[in-house]
């Protein structure tokens, strides 16, 4: 069987910008000093992560997720992408982590330190610390590269120019992001890169990176993630060669298709060949939240005042009546997005809701309460109404562009939230029911369990958005 490289495109991948500069080349000239002739996949992927924003000079995408197959080159992109960084960055200070830290130190040996040495990127090396704890490549410009243990600590402490999470498959949680990004936030153009194959059951961090990405591609708008993702359709034949030739970038330039197969015949455990060679995650066991975690998270505001302006509210009582929700939005104060919304508190039945409305009307103000038309909670209108509370009924097609339009909002973080433990469980009790084919509605009938909190803020957002009170920008809505 021919071993020709078909140079597959990603499955998913955000597209090249050709309005914007890239030194993508620069970075492959890298890779050629240290022998490696780049592959068209990594090229291709260069182009796009390196793309230069005209405002600042500097890179335009602040996070760069890669998923892609093993032996693909992953490393040859990491180890030339920060060599890249450390010549062009004076005091550059970055971050290298991999699965632990003994992992962390064995690849900056083996997979930095000795390529370097062997390469002409030699000249620009000082000498390296090794000392236990310290660990650094060093450049002669004062940049350095680091290693970083896996901790809530991470990163703490140091301002870095770019930190690259490679085999971010095997971490459970997003606690090393936690702590490295805080040191890449006041940094102009810095970049977080994550680098991994796909993952198994508990792979909960990547799995919400790849959720993400995907919608983030899907979505077609642009964003500061760069997301590339090579794998197989769930529905290809896994043993069939085409299958592999025809997902795999690196075969025919590092691998064999032969050898591929015949590992396949050989191996007892297919699952774990499909994950490493086609990309597969082992099936889930329950539906993708509505709303990918890492965006969801990644809305959580700060402290401080976190809004400004009128407050439209937002009332959802769930369809047996045990639960209603009262919810807010306003504009927020966050320069980098446009609303700010909270689930304000949960109430047991509808008893009291009017009167509550009245106290909260006193003391934050806004007159405006958006309810779902076919809902439960359209039994208190008339008695709103008759305490001067204008009531806004959403219709079916205005219900799906509320949904839609806070999916949008959660997707390129435009909206700020509270990290509230009920409402986050609202949330991931909320299933997508398809309406018209192309749009979605949260379902009150298949969703696994009370989502009325999270149809509340849904609610009040939407309100916010299309009635437009005087103190907000009907621009800032397009």
């Amino acid at each position: 069987m021919t071993t020709s490289p078909r140079n597959p495109a990603p499955r998913f991948a955000t597209q090249r910008n050709p309005a914007r500069k890239t030194v993508g080349g620069k970075v492959c000239q890298i890779m050629r000093a240290f022998g490696n002739d780049p592959m068209p996949w990594q090229r291709e992927a260069l182009a796009v992560a390196c793309e230069i924003d005209p405002e600042t000079g500097s890179f335009f995408y602040d996070t760069v997720i890669i998923v892609v197959l093993r032996r693909a080159g992953k490393t040859t992109i990491s180890r030339s992408k920060l060599m890249h960084r450390a010549l062009i960055t004076e005091d550059a200070q970055m971050i290298y982590t991999a699965q632990n830290r003994l992992k962390a130190l064995a690849r900056l040996r083996k997979d930095f330190h000795t390529p370097i040495k062997r390469s002409p990127m030699e000249q620009f090396m000082d000498k390296p610390r090794w000392r236990g704890g310290e660990e650094a490549l060093r450049w002669k410009n004062g940049a350095e590269l680091a290693i970083d243990a896996v901790s809530k600590s991470s990163g703490h402490g140091d301002t870095s120019t770019e930190a690259h999470i490679d085999e971010a498959y095997a971490h459970v949680d997003g606690i090393l992001e936690g702590g490295i990004a805080p040191a890449l936030m006041t940094v102009v153009g810095s970049q977080l890169w994550i680098l991994s194959a796909a993952g198994h059951s508990g792979s909960n961090y990547l799995k919400d990176k790849v959720d993400l990405g995907r919608a983030l591609v899907e979505s077609g708008k642009e964003s500061r993630t760069c997301y590339i993702e090579y794998s197989a359709p769930e529905d290809a034949d896994p043993n069939d060669p085409e299958t592999v030739l025809n997902t795999h970038p690196g075969v025919g330039h590092t691998l064999n298709i032969d050898r591929l197969m015949s590992q396949r015949l050989n191996s007892k455990d297919l699952a774990e060949w499909e994950r490493a060679w086609l990309g597969w995650w082992p099936k889930a066991k329950a539906p993708p939240k509505v709303v990918p975690t890492a965006a969801w998270e990644g809305c959580y505001r700060d402290d401080g005042k976190p809004w400004k302006g009128t407050v439209c509210w937002a009332i959802d009582t769930s369809p047996d009546r045990e639960t209603t929700s009262i919810a807010w939005a306003a504009p927020s104060t966050d320069p980098k997005a446009k609303w700010h919304a909270e689930l304000l508190e949960e109430r047991l039945g509808t008893a009291g809701v009017v009167d509550r409305m009245k106290q909260l009307r006193t003391k934050h103000g806004g007159n405006m309460i958006a309810m779902d038309g076919n809902g439960a909670a359209k039994s208190l209108k008339k008695e709103l109404e008759d305490e001067d509370f204008e009531v806004v009924l959403l219709s079916g097609p205005q219900r799906v562009d509320a949904c839609g339009g806070l999916y949008d909002d959660f997707l390129h973080s435009q909206i700020r939230i509270a990290n509230d433990p009920v409402l986050n469980k609202s949330m991931g009790n909320a299933v997508k029911q398809m309406v018209g084919g192309a749009a979605f509605i949260w379902s009150k009938g298949r969703s696994l369990g009370d989502i009325s909190a999270f149809y509340a803020l849904t609610f009040a957002r939407w309100l916010l958005v299309e009635k437009a009170p005087e103190d907000v920008n009907p621009d800032d809505t397009i």
